[in-house]
């Protein structure tokens, strides 16, 4: 199941420690929570990056460090910022994390949307929505990580393109939950 992780992110991985007094980011504290252990509520603007042959763009990542979740694959995106549009959001995170500048017209329309919720080792949870647009590149890209943060540059592990049937044959976790039932149902 594991052959597809470099030796890099193996090692990496196993020094995730969880840590009872991990302290969510106030600008991602639910402003309703769901309960006491409902930690963390973020909504975030994703692409569905393709290419001429179906595959998916996917990169490999840590979840926020202390709690204890699993790394997964996730598409290009991230947080919505305060006073940005999700059409923006796409945009923005789409050159940050790959290099590709495009408009909001390249990606069009939202094409699907995910409400999910991610349990935490410790008891807690977090909710979020993720928004997805589109967008099908030629053979030519090549991932650009100059725009990086400094916990990206932690985070990631690994990218690659992934076809449907490769993910579901090794068994790899895809973020975020509910996104792999949706990409098994596209054409």
């Amino acid at each position: 199941m594991t052959g597809w992780r470099s030796s890099l992110a193996q090692s990496y991985v196993k020094q995730i420690v969880m840590s009872s007094s991990y302290k969510v980011p106030k600008k991602h504290r639910p402003e309703t929570p769901e309960g006491p252990n409902h930690a963390k509520h973020r909504e975030t603007a994703r692409v569905l990056l393709t290419n001429s042959v179906g595959e998916y763009f996917l990169m490999y990542t840590l979840w926020d460090p202390g709690t204890g979740v699993e790394p997964r694959w996730l598409t290009p995106g991230g947080g919505i910022d305060a006073g940005e549009t999700i059409i923006d959001a796409a945009v923005r995170e789409l050159a940050e994390e790959t290099g590709l500048l495009v408009r909001p017209a390249d990606l069009g329309e939202i094409v699907h949307t995910i409400r999910f919720r991610a349990d935490w080792v410790d008891g807690r949870f977090e909710t979020g929505i993720a928004y997805f647009y589109e967008l099908c590149v030629d053979d030519r890209f090549a991932l650009d990580n100059s725009g990086w943060t400094k916990d990206e540059h932690r985070d990631v592990l690994e990218h690659r393109w992934w076809s449907v049937s490769d993910l579901v044959e090794h068994g790899v976790h895809v973020g975020p939950p509910g996104l792999l039932d949706y990409l098994k149902t596209r054409p």
